[in-house]
């Protein structure tokens, strides 16, 4: 089970959401055109299933090494010091989520202290606003995996 969850978590989820999401504006446009009424709530809530989406999908690309990346200088260097860069830009990348979590944890916890609710489904909006911190934690999470794993093959490099 945790095998699975390591390499199809944030998968999981991006598919729930964007199911999710296809199904209430599939729902919304046929409601809409056809039947001549509308879902007050339909379009609000898979706005914030995008959102969510969008931070568990940063996650995704970190995994999935899908993000972009200059390797013009890192090519040109032996295999060993490029695993090395790796390690450097995956810290570089931590201190960057950190940041984004830490302002993203306090803008929601404003949020939530003011008790900002959404317009049409009257859900506290500092769940919504915790979509950077749970994506970027999941972020940091996955650069950790791959810092482990950069050191575990240049240990074997380094016997063989």
């Amino acid at each position: 089970m945790l095998k699975f969850l390591d390499k199809h978590f944030e998968e999981s989820i991006l598919v729930l959401l964007l199911a999710l999401m296809s199904i209430l504006i599939g729902v919304q446009v046929f409601m809409r055109y056809v039947l001549n009424d509308s879902l007050t709530w339909s379009e609000e809530l898979a706005r914030y299933c995008f959102i969510w989406a969008t931070y568990i999908g940063v996650s995704y690309g970190v995994r999935e090494n899908a993000h972009i990346c200059v390797e013009a200088v890192t090519n040109r260097l032996p295999e060993l010091y490029q695993r090395y860069a790796a390690i450097l830009a995956h810290i570089i990348f931590i201190v960057f989520a950190v940041l984004v979590m830490k302002e993203g944890y306090a803008l929601s916890m404003k949020v939530f202290k003011f008790g900002q609710t959404s317009s049409s489904l009257s859900i506290p909006m500092g769940y919504i606003y915790l979509a950077p911190t749970v994506g970027f934690g999941l972020v940091i999470l996955r650069l950790l995996q791959k810092i482990v794993q950069e050191i575990r093959t240049i240990r074997i490099e380094r016997q063989s």
